[in-house]
C-alpha cells in the first residue's frame, strides 16, 4: 500500500514565512512604482524655491534656479571609491546656514572624479586650495534639478535614518532626487506582475495540500467508523 507524503516537495511555493516575505516585497515595490508612474506622467515644473515653500505631491520633478554645493556634500563609498554623491539643493542665494530640504543624489562621473580629488588633497594649505581652485566651477553650480524623488517604506525606514548620522544640516521633511531617473512603468509592471502571479502559485499550493489534507482525515475517520 502506498503513502503520499503529508506535504509536498519543498519549492519556492512552500518557502513559508520566505516565500511571503518575497512576495510581499514585490507587491510593495512594483505597487508603488505604479502608483508613481500613475501619478506622475509628466514631471511637474517650478522653482527650488517654490517647490520647498509648499511641497507638492509629486514625486518626478524638474527644479529650476537651483543651487548645489559640493563642499557640503557627502558621499557613499565602495572598495574605497565614491560609487554615489548626496549634494545639497538650495534655492538661488540661500545661506549655507539654512536647513536643506532637498538631495540630490547622483552617480555622475565627474562630480565624482571632483569630489574624489577634494577629498584627496592634503598637506599644505596651497595644495588643498590648489585642488579647490581646479573644482571651482563644480563647488557651486547652478542648473535646473531632473528626476525621481525616493519614496515609499524602504526609503523611510533604511535611507532617512543613513542620511541623519551625516550632519549635513537637514530638514526633518527633507527628500532625495535621483539625478535623471524617471519612473520606469515596465518595470514596476513586472514586479507587481510577478508578485501577484507568485502569490496566486502559492496560493493554489495551499489549498491544494488543505484540500488533500481534509480528504486524508475523511478517509481516516470514515474507515474508523465502518470497524
Amino acid at each position: 500500500m502506498k503513502h503520499r507524503p503529508l506535504s509536498s516537495p519543498p519549492g519556492f511555493t512552500s518557502l513559508g514565512c520566505l516565500g511571503y516575505i518575497a512576495v510581499l516585497g514585490l507587491l510593495i515595490v512594483g505597487g508603488q512604482g505604479v502608483y508613481v508612474a500613475l501619478n506622475n506622467p509628466e514631471p511637474l515644473e517650478l522653482t527650488v524655491a517654490d517647490y520647498i515653500a509648499q511641497k507638492p505631491n509629486a514625486e518626478w520633478v524638474k527644479l529650476s534656479e537651483a543651487q548645489v554645493s559640493l563642499v557640503e556634500a557627502a558621499y557613499k563609498a565602495r572598495v574605497g571609491k565614491v560609487s554615489e554623491i548626496f549634494i545639497p539643493v538650495r534655492p538661488s542665494g540661500e545661506s549655507m546656514d539654512a536647513p536643506i530640504h532637498i538631495v540630490l543624489s547622483t552617480e555622475d562621473k565627474a562630480v565624482v572624479v571632483a569630489l574624489q580629488k577634494l577629498s584627496q588633497s592634503d598637506g599644505t594649505l596651497k595644495k588643498k586650495v590648489d585642488a579647490a581652485s581646479q573644482q571651482a566651477e563644480k563647488l557651486f553650480m547652478w542648473q535646473d534639478i531632473y528626476g525621481l524623488t525616493r519614496y515609499g517604506i524602504f526609503f523611510d525606514l533604511l535611507m532617512r535614518a543613513r542620511l541623519a548620522r551625516l550632519k549635513m544640516n537637514l530638514a526633518e521633511d527633507f527628500v532625495i532626487v535621483n539625478d535623471g531617473e524617471a519612473p520606469d512603468h515596465i518595470l514596476s509592471l513586472t514586479l507587481l506582475g510577478g508578485g501577484l502571479l507568485i502569490w496566486f502559485f502559492m496560493l493554489c499550493h495551499t489549498m491544494r495540500n488543505a484540500l488533500w489534507r481534509w480528504r486524508r482525515r475523511r478517509a481516516f475517520y470514515r474507515a474508523r467508523s465502518e470497524k
